[in-house]
């Protein structure tokens, strides 16, 4: 209907949005577009006169419809009115789009600068004290002194404490 019209030159429009379904016989997923609600066209108000001589037509190009009417009088609605409906329609056609090719994952902290000094807080090392071999904010890489050894002990970097972030001391 929406397609037909359009063709026609007559700007209207009907809500759609994106959903997801399962192909058949397969494991991969596509996205669909359907309307919202399928028996509506929304047109501009200057078309009014083209739309009423299209629903008169006895053999008509286009598909049957009408023009929608309350007591007689045909019913307009603002364009305002039609905002949650085009947000519904922009949020599941942004939610459709590819990824970035990222996973994703866990958001990632700020990460720690190679050879900075930090201090474990929890976990099997707390208390020791080592310098950042690398870092990606999720996890870091420390290089530790156990028993005269260097160590590489790689762990989350919510375990460490830089030197140069403050303890905050607990209200008594």
């Amino acid at each position: 209907m929406v397609s037909s019209l359009q063709d026609a030159g007559l700007h209207v429009w009907t809500p759609t949005e994106h959903t997801k379904r399962r192909v058949p016989r397969s494991k991969a997923t596509e996205y669909r577009i359907v309307p919202l609600a399928p028996t509506y066209v929304f047109a501009r108000r200057s078309h009014l006169a083209a739309l009423q001589r299209i629903e008169r037509m006895i053999v008509s190009p286009h598909p049957r419809f009408s023009i929608f009417r309350y007591y007689g009088e045909t019913v307009f609605v603002r364009h305002s009115e039609l905002a949650p409906l085009r947000s519904i329609q922009q949020g599941t056609y942004v939610r459709s789009l590819p990824a970035s090719g990222k996973a994703a994952g866990k958001p990632r902290g700020k990460a720690y600068d190679v050879d900075d000094v930090v201090t474990f807080t929890t976990g099997s090392f707390t208390g020791f004290e080592g310098f950042v071999y690398s870092s990606d904010g999720l996890t870091t890489t420390v290089q530790l002194s156990l028993f005269g050894r260097e160590q590489l002990v790689k762990v989350d970097t919510l375990q460490l404490r830089s030197r140069n972030v403050p303890v905050r001391k607990k209200a008594a």
